[in-house]
């Protein structure tokens, strides 16, 4: 049976833009030995679809597409994907191979070395699982007293009607 080797597992959320996409990249090894390179992508909550980056590859070639891909989503100038950690939860390639998340592993980061997020007990409470997004506060700016229409209003007596 195949397995997953390597994962990354990504996401980009904009509530301006009402934005809330999911990215995820696998390499699988298949059971002649080559391995080939899958791509899911799609918003939160519906079907991912899936792409084939490549097959019957050596390991080095699809982990090099594995990194160009991860590399191009996480420095998108319009929507630059961040590292999800709970992202094992929501892909369907990842359910179909029982891949446990622990082997997660963050390619193409910028950053030098990070820790790989806990896993999710199998007693979770209610409010465990709920993923908070940042949000914005806006500061709205002070409002200027609206005028009547009259200029002048202290010097209304000098005008002639």
């Amino acid at each position: 049976m195949p397995r997953i080797i390597r994962a990354a597992f990504l996401s980009y959320y904009n509530s301006r833009r009402n934005s809330d996409k999911l990215f995820n990249v696998f390499v699988v090894e298949d059971d002649d030995g080559t391995f080939r390179c899958i791509a899911e992508r799609g918003r939160r909550g519906t079907n991912l679809v899936r792409d084939v980056l490549c097959t019957r590859e050596a390991r080095y070639v699809a982990e090099g597409k594995m990194r160009q891909k991860v590399f191009a989503k996480r420095n998108h100038r319009e929507t630059p994907y961040t590292i999800e950690p709970f992202g094992s939860n929501y892909s369907q390639l990842a359910r179909e191979y029982s891949y446990s998340g622990t082997q997660s592993e963050n390619v193409g980061t910028n950053q030098t070395s990070q820790a790989t997020p806990a896993r999710i007990s199998t007693t979770i409470s209610p409010k465990e699982n709920v993923i908070e997004f940042p949000s914005e506060k806006k500061l709205k700016p002070r409002q200027q007293p609206k005028q009547s229409g009259i200029l002048n209003q202290e010097q209304f007596d000098s005008l002639e009607i």
